[in-house]
């Protein structure tokens, strides 16, 4: 019987080592999955942060973008001046004599609007003096020049407002 229980003793001593084996074994794997779960909540934390700044630079652009007064329309009006003009132009200045835009679309697609536009107004040929005329604006369009820096491409549109007798005049006489 004694042998019996000593089995029996054994038995139990190695059934209770392999559940504390077991137990340790758990307890090291949600441990390790613990860990993993932390990490995982910092990489998202980290992915939100990157994605909450994106959204905000890209709000920003979008606001400066909306401002502009040209970006989003195909056309520049004033009370002195109304002309077409590409899609996604940044307006820069209006001194009254002349328009500067930035794009950074192709200089070949800018050529070609450009010249459709033109194709499309009155030509005047005074002396000296070649403009385009809109008689709708009363407006006439001296010159349309496209300057390329680093990819930017810089729109300079001279122009002066008034009558196209007044503008072809070259006597001197005031209109």
């Amino acid at each position: 019987m004694n042998e019996l229980d000593n089995k029996e003793k054994t038995t139990k001593n190695t059934r209770k080592n392999i559940r504390e084996e077991k137990k340790k074994k758990i307890n090291k794997e949600l441990k390790n999955i613990v860990a993993d779960k932390q990490e995982i909540i910092e990489l998202r934390k980290k992915r939100y942060i990157l994605e909450a700044t994106v959204i905000v630079i890209i709000a920003i652009i979008m606001l400066i973008l909306l401002c502009n007064k040209t970006f989003f329309s195909e056309k520049y009006e004033t009370s002195s001046i109304k002309i077409d003009i590409p899609l996604l132009t940044f307006f820069i200045k209006d001194d009254g004599n002349e328009i500067i835009l930035k794009t950074l679309r192709k200089s070949d697609y800018l050529k070609d609007y450009f010249d459709a536009y033109l194709s499309n107004l009155d030509r005047y040929n005074c002396g000296e003096n070649k403009f385009y005329y809109d008689t709708i604006t009363k407006t006439a369009i001296y010159d349309i020049s496209i300057q390329k820096t680093f990819g930017i491409k810089t729109i300079s549109i001279k122009y002066q407002n008034g009558d196209e007798e007044c503008l072809c005049n070259t006597d001197g006489s005031s209109c």
